[in-house]
């Protein structure tokens, strides 16, 4: 496998001359303004054993929406753990980009960035945003800068008083890449992290926000880096998130979000009650049945009279979850069912107010393993298989001229006509039953296929009852 001192992160465009001294990665991307809408803001579209290049949703070359941005993370962390470069080149500060350098200093990896003008001007963002670009900033290695008379005030406004020019890069990645290379070991919270594609859990997750429209305190327990609560952000709804791992937790707080390094559990146990909202997902399935009992009843006990639970976990009628998914995951101890989950938080007071399965029913089809007999069809006889055709007669023939029928042809054509109306509908009818039972079959067919379909996840909401 071929080692690779660097890995660069650049616009397809850039000039890569610069790194011709060394054996470099080159994750290379482009930004297009047509792209499939499939919750993915990034596509690989081309690769090499040395370099792949990306295609990047346009809306991500802003700073401006949060995770939604982060459109590089997943390919970058993989591109990391693959080819274990010693230091990390990121060329321009984008919506896309800014984040690369908080997941290489997630993984210990040195980054150097080759900083540009700004996007936006900072005065126009938000303060969770540039909460979030001087907490990227403040991880690189080291800043230079690309251009002969960099902007002073984005300079100041990073925090900088001054950068040295491109002509710096050769040494100090001379430095960098002599230095010793950063350990590349397995980390559950690590891995967990790098499989995640930020913008697609987003989009998936901003619709569990309706579930606490209203609500003044909500708490998502194991909230990992922190996505659903950036959601509850930007729809103004105030949250905090408990995370176990601190450097998971120092990451979310990184983007601006009140995270609390702690175990769940523990957590719920100091917590005062009063909480009016509690998101937790893709925590239960983590836990034996003691402790899932155990965590709802904490959950009950925090929650305030007419507060909401929201629980996601994994669905075991999910025919792709259990083959596909769940397994990928160490710490996964095994599927709960909703039914279960429910029947404990109904007798903590807990009670179902709306299921995923409301929107999407699951409806099991029983189905034979022998096929249906279908109906044999009568073919339809030649012409000259009906009646025996007789040579007409000279009588006939001088009929024939002056455009009459005798009788005993009329007799004769009217008993072959009854012989072909006779066949005709006794085939129609069997063809309306041929069509019903090929319709009955691929309504069967149909009804099988749609259980693929059935969300990976289930989606519970509880509220917690008033005093009796």
């Amino acid at each position: 496998m071929t080692q690779f001192q660097v890995l660069v992160v650049a616009p397809l465009e850039c000039n890569r001359d610069m790194f011709s001294r060394w054996r470099y990665y080159d994750l290379a991307f482009r930004f297009i303004e047509e792209y499939p809408i499939d919750g993915l803001s990034a596509w690989r579209v081309d690769s090499t054993p040395s370099s792949e290049i990306i295609d990047v949703a346009a809306q991500c070359f802003q700073y401006s929406g949060g995770y939604a941005q982060h459109a590089l993370n997943r390919f970058f962390s993989q591109a990391l753990l693959r080819c274990r470069p010693r230091v990390v080149v990121v060329v321009g500060l984008t919506g896309c980009t800014a984040d690369l350098l908080r997941v290489a200093d997630l993984l210990n990896v040195p980054a150097v960035l080759i900083l540009e003008g700004p996007v936006e001007p900072p005065e126009s963002l938000s303060e969770s945003t540039r909460q979030w670009l001087r907490s990227s900033f403040a991880c690189s290695q080291r800043v230079l800068t690309a251009q002969e008379s960099p902007d002073r005030k984005w300079l100041a406004w990073l925090g900088v008083d001054s950068l040295d020019g491109l002509g710096a890069l050769e040494s100090l990645l001379g430095r960098l890449v002599e230095q010793s290379a950063p350990e590349y070991q397995y980390d559950y919270s690590i891995y967990e992290f790098c499989q995640r594609d930020h913008p697609l859990l987003m989009n998936m997750q901003r619709a569990d926000v309706r579930h606490f429209e209203g609500s003044t305190r909500v708490v998502d327990l194991a909230c990992g880096v922190g996505i659903f609560l950036d959601c509850l952000r930007q729809h103004g709804i105030s949250a905090e998130g408990v995370e176990r791992d601190p450097r998971v937790a120092q990451y979310a707080r990184g983007m601006g979000l009140k995270v609390a390094t702690d175990d769940a559990l523990n957590y719920l146990e100091n917590t005062a009650n009063g909480i009016d909202g509690i998101y937790c997902s893709h925590f239960v399935e983590h836990l034996p049945v003691a402790d899932v009992q155990r965590v709802l009843l904490l959950m009950a006990q925090r929650i305030a009279s007419g507060g909401v639970l929201v629980l996601v976990f994994p669905d075991p009628e999910s025919i792709r979850s259990q083959l596909l998914g769940f397994w990928r995951d160490p710490e996964h101890v095994r599927f709960y069912h909703p039914e279960l989950i429910t029947s404990i938080a109904a007798t903590l007071g807990l009670e179902l107010e709306w299921s995923s399965y409301m929107e999407q029913p699951h409806r099991v089809v029983p189905f034979s393993d022998v096929p249906m007999p279908m109906v044999q069809v009568t073919p339809f006889p030649a012409l000259t298989e009906s009646v025996h055709i007789r040579r007409p007669g000279l009588g006939e023939r001088l009929l024939r001229k002056l455009g009459l029928v005798s009788d005993r042809r009329f007799r004769r054509l009217e008993g072959r006509l009854d012989a072909l109306s006779h066949v005709l509908d006794q085939q129609s009818r069997q063809y309306i039953e041929a069509v019903a039972q090929l319709e009955q079959r691929t309504s069967t067919l149909w009804a099988l296929n749609q259980t693929w379909a059935w969300n990976d996840n289930v989606t519970l909401r509880f509220r917690k009852r008033g005093k009796q």
